[in-house]
């Protein structure tokens, strides 16, 4: 296990993938009931899947768009998110290579947060112009930024910075988005409104206030993602959201410290990864954390040149705790 979750069995994966495709089955019969016209989208995140590319083209009579298609990003075409129609018809058989390609890339977003499934009454056209206007954003200083939306924790980020009316702007041609949130439950977006048959037009704008809550949402993930690089196997032992929730722990008590600086941030909180949670609870440690605190010496200082005895002493204290909490549940 590299920082994915657990992989299901092939029997429980096929179980599981039964239950999803009569989900997929009841909510198109549940539309038509209630007369709503509603294709269904996938869309993917070929970061998370970088040969989708060269799937799609494999499948005849398939219907897909890149939302980069247009942009400077264009010929990443490995990694671009991709909208897909999925053809009710073709998936109700089971041999159509179109009902294989959605049960392959429901069975490799196990873990992943990489498919958001899209209900809409557009064609494919106008519902990927629309989705590709959220792919940027511009601030009021005029600074454009990348959106990958795609990625459901993004896309939930985003519904946490949102005004009513920019979320409703990203629903407006949709009856319902699923997604995953951080836990990998699955989330149903229901438009009360009803889905209009209109799409945003021109550049996504958001205040300072809300571009900076949206880095600050994302800061656990990059942090995590640079300590993926830095360690490699020595972090195989944390699924994607054990780190997750490891470094949201260490940016909370990094926080008493008031350590805002990037390269101060992964310093502290590698310690609290690798070394120790608590590391900063060593009297020395602490010491010269609240040293730094009070502008007496940098926080690069104070997390440097650690005395080895010193985190031996840490690593024994770890120890000694992970101990006592076993033998309390004895």
């Amino acid at each position: 296990m590299t920082g994915t979750e657990l992989v299901m069995s092939t029997g429980d994966s096929d179980a599981a993938w039964e239950v999803w495709r009569n989900r997929l089955s009841a909510q198109f019969e549940a539309f038509d009931a209630q007369d709503v016209s509603a294709y269904l989208y996938i869309l993917a995140d070929a970061r998370a899947n970088p040969d989708l590319d060269k799937l799609l083209v494999q499948v005849p009579r398939l219907e897909w768009r890149s939302l980069w298609d247009g942009t400077v990003l264009e010929s990443y075409t490995d990694i671009a998110p991709y909208l897909i129609a999925i053809d009710r018809f073709a998936f109700d058989d089971p041999r159509d290579l179109q009902s294989r390609l959605v049960r392959r890339l429901w069975r490799e977003s196990s873990g992943l947060h990489m498919l958001t499934w899209i209900w809409s009454p557009l064609p494919i056209q106008s519902l990927a112009e629309h989705f590709r206007s959220f792919c940027r954003y511009s601030t009021p200083d005029k600074r454009a930024y990348f959106l990958h939306f795609y990625d459901n924790r993004i896309l939930g980020r985003l519904r946490a910075v949102w005004s009513a009316e920019q979320a409703q702007a990203f629903l407006l041609p949709c009856a319902e988005i699923w997604h995953r949130d951080r836990e990998l439950n699955e989330i149903v977006w229901r438009n009360d409104a009803g889905a209009v048959d209109a799409v945003a037009e021109g550049e996504q704008v958001m205040t300072a206030e809300q571009h900076m809550a949206l880095l600050q949402l994302g800061r656990a993930d990059k942090i995590a993602m640079q300590l993926r690089t830095m360690y490699g196997a020595m972090l195989d032992h944390f699924t994607d959201l054990t780190l997750y929730q490891r470094v949201s722990e260490q940016l909370e008590r990094a926080s008493r410290y008031r350590i805002a600086d990037d390269d101060d941030l992964l310093n502290y909180v590698s310690k609290g990864v690798v070394i120790a949670p608590l590391f900063d609870e060593h009297p020395v440690i602490r010491e010269r954390l609240v040293r730094a605190m009070s502008g007496k010496q940098t926080f690069r200082n104070a997390l440097s040149c650690i005395d080895a005895d010193v985190l031996r002493e840490v690593f024994r204290m770890a120890s000694d705790s992970e101990n006592a909490g076993e033998a309390s549940h004895d």
